[in-house]
């Protein structure tokens, strides 16, 4: 697959060397092609910096050192793979005997790439049999190259003497820096004037991709600055600021502006560069096509990568030069890994999804692209060319800006579709809740009016009732005569016990209809509640001897008087005992304690009665809860008596709390704040009964 930054000058193709290279000079022919690539007919000389003078006959002159050896380039010392970065130092002379052509025109030479410090030289014979020789450039003195540390070891076009038309051209190279050295290009010679231009135009061509993309970088920011979900644009302008760096050091521009930079360095940066593409790229096609999911081989990638970049910037600036190199066959194996995933993702996203399809192809065209150049290239079937890499970097990158810009215009689409439905739904929420409130306003109209019903209901129905009660007990106790027969003495008992009923059923409606009204006030003044408490016990001594059941008063010396409602007080005491004296099983106790403290006054009701289940507790505090059938109830009632406590409890700022077992009774307990606390009473306050 493509990978941005990567392809950018990385790999010019690499032919196959020969050894079979004729002795005789070689003869330029420029009429075809303009220039002639000079890749047979090189003698080289492993190891040793032969003095340029020494050819001053033949390229093979009587040495007693090192041996020559017929080549072809490119010729690279050193193996691909390997542990140690010296494999490829050393140094080497190059020597070929060339033949120019007759021109009117200046020739020129270019040497390309050689990744080493070099001096190029042309030694020819002169019209006297004397041997000159002659300096055409060099980047350093090839015999102090492990003292070397900044050269740009890309030679530049290197104009001929017009008068040399038959020399020797000698190339000294000294690598100390890469693991593979040599001359990695052939070089070429060809007219001045056409080769600076090329050479002009192979050196803008870099600068103004580089700043393409560092402006792409730039504007991928400041668009994702005005989305709300900037995480495409902050990958994919670090994808592009990442390419433009590695432009900018593969192609040697760094020289221009730093010329001092050492070159050991500039590979460490030129390989982080790479290293930093890996992960933007893999991560820019999981955008395109994950939409955020993340799998195991995307965390195995990421993790590798980040130790490549650690290495680069904090341990090979510490190692030998170049060490960083040894990494490249290394970081192949994950670019494999990334292809892979990269393929099986478009592949899946080609197969089911519709909507990124033609994301899809876009990427799967800039890839194709990629492949088919590297392809060609390698196979010699077209050559490589600067011109040519960097016209296709700006291709590719061009389709992945647009399949960038397709994945971000169907993800808006999207998140547009999304939020005119959630401008629908809220709308219908929104009517919703308008129904709701009208429905609650006109619920709660209606259980005040229900309330206020109630309540003045109740206060119309004890007129009648306290004239029924007084009535019956008149003819019970017979004030004004016998009435005859028994009979009528029995009837006038059971009207007074079931109005007096009927009565207390009515009061309760009352109390919690004016509660819940919100009619009702506090009277507040001094209360000695354990003075109501045994008014209270007094009150309900005939229920509890008809029940079998024994109450008792527990209240410590010197409680404190309340600032309450004296009547409704009473009223929680009168619920209480009741409830406990009515639920209670005979033989049974109902106790009554009473304490203060710092948490406040403390009314304490507990019973040995049936108890509850703390399931049905919620049943039993809500008005008219009956636990019981209303067909087979043993206990009379409306179940107000709890919810009426409870209501008052909360008007007096206090807190109510029950506890309850089925069998073991109930524990009933009401705490009114300290501050209704007044000073303390003196004598002891306790009894029984």
């Amino acid at each position: 697959m493509f990978l941005i930054g990567a392809a950018v000058f990385i790999a010019c193709a690499r032919p196959a060397l020969s050894r079979d290279a004729g002795v005789g000079a070689v003869s330029i022919e420029l009429a075809k092609q303009g220039k002639y690539a000079i890749a047979r007919g090189w003698t080289v000389y492993r190891g040793a910096i032969v003095a340029a003078e020494s050819f001053g006959g033949t390229c093979r002159p009587p040495l007693s050192g090192p041996a020559a050896e017929a080549i072809s380039l490119p010729d690279i010392w050193g193996p691909a793979l390997t542990t140690d970065v010296t494999t490829g130092h050393g140094t080497a002379t190059y020597c070929i005997d060339l033949a120019l052509p007759s021109t009117s025109q200046f020739l020129a030479l270019s040497m390309g790439t050689t990744r080493s410090v070099y001096a190029i030289y042309a030694v020819a014979e002169g019209p006297d049999g004397t041997v000159e020789t002659r300096l055409l450039h060099r980047n350093g003195d090839p015999a102090e190259a492990e003292n070397i540390v900044a050269v740009n070891p890309t030679a530049p076009v290197i104009a001929l003497p017009y008068d040399l038309r038959h020399f020797r051209l000698v190339v000294q190279l000294a690598n100390y820096v890469h693991k593979q050295g040599g001359i990695v290009d052939v070089p070429s010679i060809g007219h001045l004037q056409k080769m600076d231009s090329m050479q002009r135009r192979a050196s803008a061509l870099p600068t103004a991709l580089a700043l393409v993309l560092l402006l792409v970088a730039v504007a991928a920011i400041a668009v994702g600055r005005s989305t709300n979900n900037p995480g495409g644009h902050i990958i994919f302008a670090a994808l592009s600021a990442a390419s433009a760096l590695r432009v900018f050091l593969v192609s040697n521009l760094i020289w221009d502006y730093l010329p001092n930079f050492p070159e050991a360095r500039k590979y460490d940066l030129e390989y982080l560069s790479l290293f930093l593409i890996a992960p933007a790229y893999y991560a820019f096609i999981c955008y395109l096509f994950r939409d955020g999911k993340v799998l195991l081989v995307d965390k195995l990638i990421y993790a590798v990568s980040a130790l490549f970049c650690a290495f680069a910037l904090f341990v090979a600036p510490f190692m030998a030069p170049g060490t960083i190199t040894l990494l490249r066959e290394p970081f192949q194996m994950l670019w494999a890994l990334i292809a892979c995933s990269v393929g099986i993702t478009i592949l899946h996203t080609l197969l089911t999804e519709k909507d990124a399809r033609r994301d899809a192809l876009i990427v799967l065209l800039a890839g194709l692209a990629y492949f088919i150049y590297e392809f060609l290239s390698a196979m010699k079937i077209i050559g490589s060319s600067m011109e040519l890499s960097n016209l296709l970097v700006v291709f590719v990158t061009a389709l992945h800006i647009r399949a960038f810009v397709l994945k971000f215009r169907r993800v808006e689409s999207e998140r547009d579709a999304l939020h005119r439905n959630l401008v629908a739904a809220n709308a219908d929420l929104e009517a919703r809740a308008a129904d709701l409130t009208r429905a609650l306003l006109l619920a709660e109209q209606a259980s005040q009016a229900k309330s206020e019903f109630l309540a003045t209901m109740s206060h119309e129905l004890r007129t009648p009732l306290n004239a029924i009660i007084g009535f019956s007990e008149t003819m019970k106790l017979e004030l004004f005569g016998p009435l005859g027969h028994r009979k009528y003495a029995d009837y006038a008992n059971d009207i007074n016990q079931s109005g007096a009923h009927l009565l207390d059923l009515v009061t309760d409606i009352l109390d919690i209809s004016r509660v819940e009204s919100g009619t009702d006030s506090l009277v507040e003044q001094e209360v000695r509640v354990e003075e109501i408490a045994r008014q209270v016990l007094d009150a309900t001594r005939m229920q509890a001897g008809k029940a079998g059941v024994t109450c008792s008063l527990e209240a410590p010396a010197g409680l404190p008087a309340l600032l309450a409602d004296e009547r409704k007080i009473r009223q929680i005491l009168i619920n209480l005992v009741s409830n406990a004296i009515k639920f209670n099983v005979e033989s049974g106790t109902v106790a009554v304690r009473l304490d203060a403290g710092p948490s406040g006054f403390i009314i304490v009701v507990s019973d040995t009665g049936i108890g509850i289940a703390p399931e049905d507790i919620p049943t039993a505090l809500s008005r008219f809860g009956q636990l019981e059938d209303q067909f087979s109830r043993k206990y009379e009632g409306l179940g107000l008596g709890l919810p009426i406590v409870q209501a008052l409890t909360a008007q007096h700022d206090g807190h109510f709390a029950i506890e309850s077992q089925p069998g073991l009774g109930t524990t009933v307990t009401v705490t009114l704040p300290a501050r209704r606390c007044l000073a303390a009473v003196p004598e002891p306050r306790a009894a029984a009964f």
